[in-house]
């Protein structure tokens, strides 16, 4: 019996359920695909029972997987509790803290303001994981998360931390060749950069998809960063955080240089971590650097 429910194979079924195939749990999980498949191979010979179907589109739940997922989920539920429980306890201000961010808050807000910390804290390692996907606090897939959506969960403490701005921005060479948008109108009349369909429910996405009516993009993309690098190539226009496009050489605003849009942003951890002193430290650090930084992030 204790071999049917192995917390470790129970912990790679939910991540085949969750992502829909071996490839993508043993990413999610950090092994290789046959680790995956083993402990699936084990719970299934536990069981007696196939778990899930194999087709064309991915892993689906059997009957039998159906029953097993919620035992899975209380089990994991305690697993992580008792792992917060244990963490909790640690009164040491070192040891590993992993954010979770977008792209561009990653690379450039967060990375280049970790010096000052690590220096104050050099037993704190920080791993900032940047993914489209949300990851989950509650399933401990990060200790800390620094959000431009707000996370409504009665688990996780959530602070608003600041606001960040956006603004149309284009390079220099392109300005000269084709003349800078004055009025959101003239945008649908220039070479467009944007976000694509994956970042539909965005702001950002939504607010250049409005202003481009039917005019096609030139270059679309889900990474900051890549339309950045198009508009420092002189390629067209874009929306983009003042953050990350005003200290770019060759990059100017257009639209008579104001901001368009802005976001607020969120500090995010799972209440029982957030006691932790090394999680604590870390989110106090980026909440008063953030708080300092408030003109550089809204553009002023």
């Amino acid at each position: 019996m204790a071999a049917m429910f192995e917390w470790s194979d129970l912990r790679h079924f939910l991540s085949i359920h969750r992502t829909g195939n071996l490839s993508a749990a043993s990413r999610e999980l950090a092994v290789n695909q046959t680790t995956v498949g083993r402990h699936l191979g084990q719970l299934e010979e536990a069981l007696g029972t196939r778990l899930f179907d194999r087709n064309p589109d991915g892993f689906v739940l059997t009957a039998a997987g159906q029953e097993l997922l919620p035992i899975a989920e209380r089990v994991e539920a305690e697993a992580l509790a008792l792992e917060r429980l244990t963490k909790g306890r640690d009164r040491k201000t070192e040891g590993l803290v992993r954010i979770t961010t977008t792209e561009v808050l990653g690379s450039r807000y967060l990375a280049p303001r970790l010096r000052a910390f690590h220096e104050r804290y050099p037993g704190v390692r920080v791993d900032i994981q940047t993914a489209f996907r949300a990851l989950n606090l509650t399933r401990h897939e990060a200790d800390v998360a620094l959000r431009i959506l707000p996370t409504a969960q009665s688990s996780l403490l959530v602070r608003k931390a600041g606001v960040i701005a956006y603004a149309i921005y284009a390079g220099r060479g392109y300005v000269e060749r084709r003349g800078a948008p004055r009025t959101r109108a003239e945008l649908a009349r220039h070479v467009l950069l944007g976000y694509d369909e994956s970042m539909d429910g965005a702001a950002e996405a939504q607010w250049m998809q409005e202003a481009r009516g039917t005019r096609p993009y030139a270059l679309c993309s889900n990474s900051t960063n890549t339309l950045l690098a198009g508009v420092r190539a002189d390629m067209g226009v874009a929306l983009l955080p003042c953050f990350a496009a005003d200290r770019q050489e060759g990059v100017v605003r257009v639209l008579d240089g104001g901001t368009v849009l802005t976001r607020d942003l969120w500090l995010v951890a799972h209440k029982d971590l957030a006691r932790v002193p090394r999680v604590r430290a870390l989110m106090k650090y980026l909440a008063d650097a953030i708080r300092e930084d408030t003109a550089m992030l809204m553009g002023r």
